[in-house]
């Protein structure tokens, strides 16, 4: 969370000295920060349940069908269907490479 100085409004920073925490600013005010056992507890309990609840699973199947599917015969299998895509593997100035993989054998190619 950001604090600013009660009394000049800049942004107040974080600084500790001897194992004390304190938000001090440039204009010389200081806030000193304490916190109990219970409430570090806390935080540290909300923030594994907040990792809980947006963890989230793919498998490498899951993330193989998220390109589009164009009609191109696989060399290796000559099924008709492969997903597309493509990317900038050299210099700016020269085309991208278009990749392609199989929907049945799961081959990959390119195509410069």
């Amino acid at each position: 969370m950001v604090e600013f100085c009660p009394e000049c409004s800049n942004l107040l920073r974080k600084r500790v000295s001897d194992g004390n925490k304190a938000l001090i600013c440039r204009c010389g005010f200081q806030k000193e920060l304490k916190l109990s056992s219970e409430e570090i507890e806390k935080k540290v309990r909300l923030k594994k349940k907040a990792l809980d609840k947006n963890l989230i699973i793919v498998s490498q199947e899951d993330k193989i069908l998220i390109h589009p599917i164009v009609k191109k015969y696989c060399p290796k299998c000559n099924n008709k269907e492969a997903e597309a895509w493509q990317e900038q593997t050299r210099s700016a100035d020269e085309p991208s490479t278009s990749f392609f993989r199989c929907l049945d054998c799961k081959h990959t190619w390119r195509e410069y």
